[in-house]
This record gives structure tokens, C-alpha cells and sequence, in this order.
């Protein structure tokens, strides 16, 4: 073999037979923990603390998958040299033996040796998975599919409380991973760098009824995970297609067939996210006895811990020693978990454990106009299909802000209320003449039927297209800035606010 040829096998055949012998993985740049964070940020609002632990968790588990593929296909260049000097040596034994051969060999060797990190052969970054603890609507799934998006992974989200044990009605465990091929084109290598959330875990927690009893949605579900979880090679069918066709009607039919696949969950990141109702009320019980118990006090009496253990939408806060507070899911401990109903086994195999703080007022009202899918946005929009400008002040946000927070739902709950209180304006302005609708903060007080209800019939401020000036005014009455913006938009001069009145420059 000439010198040219060696030169192009070692460093192209190489790479490209590692390449396939790894299922063609690519390495793709793994962005930096700031910059995830700020890519959450553009989507999420809150969540400070929540944020930068899975910005840092996520990268690290990805720079543990580039590690471990990094080595392997090393090893496997390096098993392809050693055959190909073979080769030279019975081929070629003058070249092979002279000094330039040699001294490439010896090269390519040490760059080799390097990126199989034999240096640190005994070191392997071990796997760490999520706990994700956080009321619902605090945005737990939102973090995990942003985070899936800026990736470029696919992700499977599997909601705990249809699981069961083998054999009885529901679904196995593996249907997550069966989600998540699917949802990677039946591509096994890309699946295998995907993220997979298993929601709502804290419904597998065993309750204390169930003791002596069969629980095959509970701790049984708990043990299956463990598996998976741990890092193993799972045997899935799927139902791929495998071709289209048209009926009669020309509706077009996926023929499919079931096809076996072999998943490696060892690079599978699974994030674990429950909202663990009364986890709250089980810290605050624990600190408080253990800081009883630390001054000599007396415990306390029982109907004291009912009245604390009550359902209650929001979430108990631990005074700390240097006199802030804090919500006490940020506590919360494996311990705890345990006592919760999870069995120490699962909790072992999820290191990482961030709880994620009940949304405010305040979250809420940024949550309606800033992120970059904001609801706001989404129902402005909606209303231009139909011609109409829909105009919604500052302090009627803040108190739809205000009823999503006594309702408890979190960011959910916005959509609930958006929704009843532009009903009657999404039925009455397609094919109408309005043009323009302010909402305003009399538009949602009149929302309120009574103290534990709302209503779906209020209206809103109409305007014809000969009534823009009109219109902008009044945005002005309670709005400056709205009705500023709505002065460029229509290129109108710049008005200011007299007594009440909207007076133009």
C-alpha cells in the first residue's frame, strides 16, 4: 500500500466504519448551561432556580453521551489500525518497517489513545436523571419540551397513571420507549440520545390502603421503571409503516407491520415530574418537629396536624435560620419521597431533585404577554384572521392574573379565563363590522359571578372602522403605553392624557 493510500484509509475508512459500527451518530454541539437557560427563558417565565438545575443536568448528561461515544469509536479506529499494520507488516513488510511508517503509526496511536481517554480508562461519568417537583401548571412539561426543542432531540411524554404491571389491562412501562421511537422516525441511534418524561409519577406512589393488597399500579409500576431507568437494553414492537396507499375515496391508508427493535436506555434521558399534592404539608410537619424536638418543646396536638394536612392549592413556606422563606418542596428530601409512597429503589436512580415554586400574580401577568408564545399573542392573532384588532390593558391582565391565582391551576388556568371572557366577543365579531374591541378592566370585574364562580357572558367594547380615533382614546383612559403603540401602529401623532381626556400633539 503507497503512502497516499494509507494516509486516506487511516483517516476517512476509519471514521466512516466507526461511524457505522455506532448506528451513524453525529456529534452535535452541546450548548453551554447559560445558554440553555436563556433559550428557557425566551419560553418560560419564573422558575429561577428550576432553570439552571436542568440547564446544568442536561448538559452534563449529553457531554457524558458525547464522552462515551467519543471513546467508543476510538477504540474502534484503533482496532482498524492495528489490523491494517497486520496487513502491512505480511504485505508490505519494507515500507511497514521503515522509519516515516512507523512514525505515523506511532501518531495516530497517541491521538487515539488520547480520545479513548485511556488515561482515565477506569473513569466512567455515571447516568443521572430528573426529579421534577412542582404544582401543576408550574410548567414542568413546558421546560422539558423547550429543552428537547433546543437540543434537537425527540422526546416521548408518558403519563404515569396509565401504566400497569405486565399482564393486567393498561399499558406497560416499555410504551415510553416505544413513544419515543416512534417519535424518532423509527431511528434507533436518535432515539437513544431523546429525553423521555414520565408525568404525573407521584400517582404511582403506594398509598397506605394498599398494604397486603395487589397494587398493580403502584409500587409493581415503580419496580419496572427500575430497569429502564438504570440503563439496559429494552426489546420493543412497533408498528411501523412500511407503505401508503389510497381506498376508493382516495383516503390515503398506512399499510403497517410490527417490527422489533433493541433500545439501549443508557443515553435515554428520563426526566420524573409529579406535582406530589401535600409533600408541602409533610416538610413543613418534619421541620417542625425536628426544630420542636430541638428546643424541648412539647409536640404538637393531633387536630393541629389535620388542619395542616388539608388539601389546599397553596404551597406552605419554611421560614430559614437567616430569616427568608421559602416554599418547602425546595426541602423536600429522599426521605420524604419515601415516606411520600416511592420506593427508595427509584429514588436512588433519579440523583437530581429540583422543585419548581408556585407561579405569583405577578409570573402570571408576564406569563399573558412576554414569553414568545405568549397567550396574548395567540388570541390577538386569532383575532386578525377575522379583521378585527383586539386590544387588552395592562390592568385587565393583572386581573385575569388575579382570578388564575385564586383558582390554583397555575399557567393553565389563564387559558380557562381567556377563553370565558372572550367568548361572546369571538362569537359576535366574524362577519360584523366591528374592527376594534378593547378589554378592558371593567371587561373582566363584570367576570365575577360571585365569589366561587365565573361567568361567560360579559362584553367587551366594540368599534366600527370609522371609530379607530375613538377607540384609541379610550385604550388611553387606562392604558398609556397601549395607546401609544396603537399611535405608531396607525401612524397617528402622539396623544397625551389631560383630565381624563386623550389630547393629540
Amino acid at each position: 500500500m503507497s503512502r497516499v493510500a494509507l494516509r486516506a484509509f487511516t483517516t476517512t475508512q476509519p471514521l466512516r466504519f466507526a461511524a457505522a459500527k455506532t448506528g451513524g451518530f453525529k456529534y452535535q454541539k452541546i450548548p453551554s448551561p447559560k445558554e440553555l437557560r436563556q433559550f428557557l427563558d425566551n419560553y418560560v417565565v419564573g422558575q429561577t432556580v428550576g432553570k439552571k438545575v436542568l440547564s446544568v443536568a442536561v448538559y452534563n448528561h449529553y457531554l457524558r453521551v458525547n464522552d462515551k461515544q467519543k471513546r467508543l469509536e476510538a477504540k474502534l479506529q484503533s482496532e482498524l489500525l492495528e489490523q491494517q499494520r497486520q496487513e502491512d507488516d505480511e504485505n508490505e513488510p519494507i515500507y511497514s518497517e521503515s522509519t516515516e511508517a512507523k512514525s505515523g503509526y506511532r501518531q495516530l496511536r497517541k491521538q487515539l489513545s488520547q480520545d479513548m481517554g485511556l488515561g482515565d480508562a477506569d473513569l466512567e461519568l455515571s447516568k443521572s436523571n430528573v426529579l421534577v417537583v412542582g404544582p401543576s401548571g408550574s410548567g414542568k412539561t413546558l421546560l422539558a419540551s423547550t429543552l428537547a426543542r433546543v437540543l434537537d432531540v425527540p422526546i416521548a411524554i408518558t403519563d404515569c397513571t396509565q401504566l400497569t404491571q405486565a399482564g393486567y389491562i393498561g399499558e406497560d412501562v416499555e410504551v415510553c420507549i416505544e413513544r419515543l421511537l416512534v417519535n424518532a422516525d423509527y431511528d434507533v441511534a436518535k432515539a437513544e440520545r431523546g429525553i423521555i418524561v414520565l408525568d404525573e409519577i407521584d400517582k404511582l406512589a403506594k398509598p397506605a390502603a394498599s398494604i397486603g393488597t395487589k397494587d398493580v399500579s403502584g409500587e409493581g409500576v415503580q419496580q419496572s421503571l427500575l430497569k429502564i431507568l438504570e440503563g439496559h437494553s429494552v426489546e420493543v414492537t412497533v408498528k411501523k409503516p412500511v407503505k401508503q396507499k389510497k381506498d376508493d375515496k382516495q383516503n390515503q391508508i398506512n399499510a403497517k407491520k410490527d417490527e422489533t427493535f433493541v433500545v439501549d436506555t443508557s443515553n435515554i434521558l428520563f426526566m420524573l415530574m409529579g406535582a406530589f399534592v401535600g409533600l408541602d404539608k409533610h416538610v413543613v410537619k418534619r421541620i417542625n418537629s425536628l426544630r420542636a424536638q430541638s428546643a424541648g418543646e412539647m409536640q404538637e396536638d393531633k387536630n393541629d396536624d389535620i388542619k395542616r394536612l388539608r388539601f389546599s392549592n397553596t404551597i406552605e413556606k419554611v421560614q430559614l435560620p437567616n430569616g427568608q422563606k421559602t416554599s418547602a418542596l425546595n426541602l423536600a428530601t429522599p426521605s420524604d419521597l419515601v415516606s411520600y409512597g416511592l420506593i427508595p429503589e427509584l429514588i436512588g436512580r433519579v440523583p437530581i431533585i429540583t422543585a419548581l415554586e408556585p407561579l405569583e400574580r405577578s409570573d402570571l401577568y408576564h406569563i399573558l404577554r412576554e414569553p414568545k408564545n405568549a397567550l396574548l399573542n395567540q388570541y390577538e392573532y386569532i383575532f386578525k384572521q377575522f379583521g378585527v384588532k383586539l386590544c387588552v390593558t395592562q390592568k385587565a391582565l393583572i386581573k385575569v392574573a388575579h382570578f388564575a391565582q385564586n383558582e390554583g391551576t397555575g399557567a393553565r388556568g389563564l387559558r380557562g379565563i381567556m377563553e370565558r371572557l372572550l367568548l361572546n366577543v369571538n362569537y359576535e365579531c366574524p362577519g360584523s363590522g366591528i374592527a376594534y374591541v378593547l378589554v378592558d378592566e371593567k371587561t373582566v370585574n363584570a367576570l365575577k359571578q360571585s365569589n366561587h364562580s365565573l361567568s361567560s357572558h360579559v362584553v367587551a367594547r366594540y368599534y366600527s372602522r370609522g371609530e379607530r380615533d375613538r377607540f384609541i382614546e379610550d385604550v388611553y383612559k387606562e392604558d398609556t403605553e397601549q395607546g401609544k403603540l396603537l399611535d405608531n401602529l396607525y401612524g397617528r401623532v402622539g396623544s397625551r392624557i389631560i383630565e381624563g381626556k386623550a389630547i393629540h400633539e
